[in-house]
């Protein structure tokens, strides 16, 4: 039982292959992203409630969801039209992103992306979010995920610099 979350998070980096595989924006690809999104959901549930939280699976699950980023990052980019604004906003929120990881390591001799609630509200918000691409309202959406995602970034960067005493 204490292995069933690192499972989880594995498995939403295996499930990245077949997604990868299949049509952007079908019934198959929607159901691989709503099963992949589940594991992010319980992988860290589960550790926290059963008392099995450890640094491997910290760093299996952020690993897991960069590779899921990326994959369903790559195969919807070429539905996304969104207007140049809200490209340099996205773009800001990267580059805060990476100052953060760089701080990180700096103060805390790693890099550590810190599982704020804004920051897990900024998840939850892209993961239901991207299913409304193609959608009428998808644009103001993008806009409101953008700017949470900014605030929890810039409160990540807050507590990342924050004395660990």
């Amino acid at each position: 039982m204490k292995h069933i979350p690192n499972i989880l998070s594995a498995s939403r980096i295996a499930l990245c292959l077949p997604l990868l595989m299949v049509d952007a924006m079908t019934l198959t690809f929607w159901g691989l992203y709503l099963i992949a999104g589940i594991t992010d959901m319980l992988d860290g549930f589960l550790a926290r409630r059963w008392g099995v939280k450890s640094k491997f699976g910290a760093r299996l699950d952020n690993l897991a969801d960069f590779v899921f980023v990326l994959a369903v990052g790559y195969k919807l980019f070429p539905w996304l039209n969104l207007p140049a604004t809200l490209w340099m906003i996205i773009g800001l929120i990267a580059l805060v992103k990476m100052v953060n990881a760089i701080c990180s390591y700096v103060v805390r001799h790693r890099i550590e992306y810190l599982h704020t609630k804004t920051n897990k509200l900024t998840g939850l918000l892209l993961f239901i979010g991207v299913m409304a691409i193609g959608q009428s309202y998808f644009i103001p959406v993008a806009w409101v995920i953008a700017c949470i995602a900014l605030f929890a970034a810039i409160q990540e960067c807050n507590a990342t610099l924050r004395p660990l005493g």
